[in-house]
């Protein structure tokens, strides 16, 4: 047994050693080079999903007595990075606003269903129904997932829980089938907004992206459930002192620790920070590399009569001094905010930590989605609030519109 524990910490730990210096690299360039705070922030959140995957796994292997702790600080985190995702492609297409009027240009059909789908859920209107739904579809997985590593915390505690057992009087079994249904609802609303706003995000290569979110949330989860069945019906059995649960448990860990190699060097090139420092940076950068395309324009290097040039101005209408006062006449600056200088890292790094927009978006989802209006048409002190309510003198004075009904106003 000791043999056999030896070697997969051995194994696994190389693995590791190489995973977390190339997943820390592109980290920290996105740290020193935030320029983009409403979008780097859920990049990092993203990024840091495959160091902690893979420390996880291999602690796991080593303390197995926390295996069930540290599982589910990892599970807690997957749940954590898809929302991130989501809120990742909202603010590239320039926010809540902006991507829901893009979305009423789309055609109805994006807002239909396939196979099962259509028995349970009516076709979403193009626009704010279709984007709130996909958004409200991904973050159901993080309430879902969180309630059930809470209840599997309470029921290991009074022994209750039986990894792999499936039977009617067992817990795992409706909160394995619980989970697969929360997880494949999450990955349907994640791919219908993707191929709904597929084209918008051409510029910012969005399949790369995709398929790792993905492949590290999914391929994992479907991974592990297949070897708890595997499990289930006997095929995998005990090893060298080790029990079958065990083994299971080992199995996981060690594939996860390998996978993460992949992944971390897959991050580097989907996630590039690159693809956010300012864009006068980006285009001294482009110019100061000699190209064949500049060759076979003939252009000089020099301004000349010959050289067209353009003023760019920054968020604050400030002109963007470029050296060589030359810009292509063909480039248009992105519309996300971008900061003329970068954040401190310490910023960058608190910035990114605590998810405040994914506890509101779960407290929205809980209300229901209504809009309330005062009565005087949002005049004075009422404003517009969300819920419903009277005025002082006990009399109900406000108008509740759904938000498809506001929407149309």
């Amino acid at each position: 047994k000791e043999k056999y524990n030896h070697t997969l910490y051995l194994v696994a730990g190389i693995f590791v050693l190489v995973t977390v210096p190339i997943s820390s690299q592109g980290i920290v360039q996105h740290l020193v080079n935030w320029y983009m705070p409403q979008v780097q922030k859920f990049v990092v959140r993203i990024l840091f999903m495959v160091p902690i995957y893979s420390i996880e796994a291999w602690f796991s292997l080593y303390f197995h007595g926390a295996f069930e702790y540290l599982r589910a600080f990892r599970e807690l985190y997957e749940a954590f990075a898809i929302a991130s995702f989501v809120y990742y492609i909202i603010e590239l297409l320039g926010g809540e606003e902006n991507l829901a009027l893009a979305l009423r240009t789309k055609n109805g059909s994006y807002g239909s269903h396939v196979f099962v789908f259509k028995l349970v859920c009516k076709e979403w209107n193009m626009g704010r129904e279709f984007m709130m739904n996909c958004k409200y579809g991904v973050l159901q997985y993080v309430l879902i997932k969180t309630l059930a590593t809470i209840v599997v915390f309470i029921l290991e505690s009074k022994g209750l829980f039986q990894p792999g057992v499936w039977s009617w009087g067992s817990a795992y079994g409706y909160i394995a089938v619980t989970m697969n249904i929360s997880i494949g609802y999450a990955l349907y609303c994640l791919v219908k907004l993707y191929y709904a706003t597929k084209d918008d995000l051409k510029d910012w290569r969005p399949v790369p992206k995709f398929l790792c979110i993905k492949g590290i949330i999914f391929f994992t989860f479907w991974q592990g459930f297949l070897i708890q069945c595997l499990h289930s019906f006997g095929v995998i059995k005990g090893v060298a002192g080790w029990d079958s649960e065990h083994v299971v448990d080992g199995i996981q860990d060690t594939l996860i620790c390998m996978e993460m190699v992949i992944f971390a060097v897959a991050h580097r090139y989907a996630f590039p920070h690159t693809d956010y420092i300012h864009y006068s940076i980006r285009h001294r950068h482009n110019n100061s590399r000699p190209s064949s395309s500049s060759t076979r324009d003939h252009r000089p290097n020099n301004s000349g009569a010959d050289t067209e040039a353009l003023i760019l101005f920054d968020q604050d209408h400030n002109v963007v001094h470029d050296p060589d006062q030359r810009i292509d006449v063909e480039y248009h600056p992105p519309t996300i905010r971008q900061l003329d200088a970068p954040l401190s890292v310490s910023r960058a790094l608190l910035g990114s930590v605590v998810p405040h927009e994914t506890f509101s978006d779960i407290a929205r989802m809980s209300l229901g989605g209504t809009v309330v209006v005062s009565g005087d048409g949002g005049r004075g002190r009422s404003g517009m609030s969300t819920g419903s309510g009277t005025d002082n003198n006990g009399g109900d004075n406000k108008i509740v519109f759904s938000m498809d009904q506001a929407e149309g106003i």
